[in-house]
Formats: C-alpha cells, sequence, structure tokens
C-alpha cells in the first residue's frame, strides 16, 4: 500500500509540475510527504512504538478531541489508552507507515498514516495485526482533532480470556 501511495504522491508531483498554471475544477488542494507535520505524525506513531509520549500533550490545542474506532475521549485518555495496550502485547510494530500532509484549499490541513499494526498476544501467543489510518487536524502549528481508525476484533479478542464468575442462583 504505501508504494501505491506514494506513486500517487508523485505522479500528482509530475502532474502538478506540467500543468502548473492550469487547476481543474476536481483539485482541492495539494499532498506533501517530507513537511513538518508528516514529521510530527510520525513522532507520535514513534512514541507509541517506544512506549514514552512524553511530551506528545504539547502538539494538541487546549481543547483537542480525540476519536478511536468513532469514540471521542481526550488526546491524553487515547494515549494512555495505547500504552494501556502494552499490557497484552509484547513486539509491537507499525508495518509499512506512509504519512502525508493534505493542505486543502479551503484552509483545512489534515496529516494523514497508513500502517499496519502488530502485536503478539502475551495471553495467546498469536500475532494479531489491522490495517490503521490515522488523521491530524492541524490548526495553525497544533492539532485540533485527531483520529485512529482500525478494526479491533482480533485486537480485543487476543487480550486475555477474562474469568466468568458464577451468579448465585436463586432457591
Amino acid at each position: 500500500m504505501k508504494k501505491i501511495i506514494l506513486l500517487f504522491v508523485l505522479a500528482c508531483t509530475l502532474f502538478s509540475c506540467e500543468q502548473a498554471s492550469e487547476k481543474t475544477e476536481n483539485q482541492v488542494g495539494y499532498v506533501e510527504s517530507s513537511d513538518t507535520k508528516s514529521a510530527a505524525m510520525d513522532a507520535f506513531n514513534d512514541a507509541y512504538l517506544s512506549n514514552d509520549f512524553s511530551g506528545q500533550n504539547e502538539i494538541f490545542t487546549e481543547n483537542a478531541v480525540a476519536y478511536a474506532n468513532g469514540v471521542e475521549v481526550s488526546p491524553a485518555e487515547m494515549m494512555q489508552s495505547f500504552l494501556d495496550g502494552r499490557n497484552f502485547y509484547d513486539d509491537i510494530k507499525n508495518l509499512d507507515r506512509t504519512t502525508v500532509t493534505v493542505h486543502y484549499d479551503d484552509g483545512k490541513i489534515y496529516t494523514n498514516s497508513w500502517f499496519k499494526w502488530e502485536g503478539v498476544s502475551k495471553s495467546s501467543g498469536k500475532l494479531v495485526d489491522s490495517p490503521v489510518h490515522s488523521y491530524f487536524m492541524w490548526e495553525g502549528d497544533k492539532v485540533a482533532k485527531v483520529g485512529f481508525i482500525f478494526d479491533s476484533h482480533d485486537y480485543v479478542t487476543n487480550m486475555g480470556v477474562v474469568e466468568e464468575t458464577e451468579s448465585p442462583s436463586e432457591d
């Protein structure tokens, strides 16, 4: 998938160089991949991989919101939840990561990242993976909204066995 996205970005770059003065009605902005905002998102993902989100709160606006599979939380709660997942998984990786920043004509700026999350369940020993899409919506040099979207079924299923307790029977 990384190669496809990079080819797309390259094709857009080449096309934009040839047609610099012409803009179609379907173009709504431009894409960058080696900019400071993309680097900030890569640093955020690297902080997760190193199990240390120290300093990452600084990239968020005071009222920033985070979404993990559509559930709204604060960025601090999201980061803590991600770190808590390490109680259940070892050898966590982000494979084939691609990160780009999109500057829309209306002024909105989003940095997007795609990768395959992978980890080994401490309880089952199973290698679990899931494709992940994440986005950061920027307001100036701070993130106002962040979201991570991934298939959590195997992730949750392999966290561990929940012991059931018997409920007292009624006589």
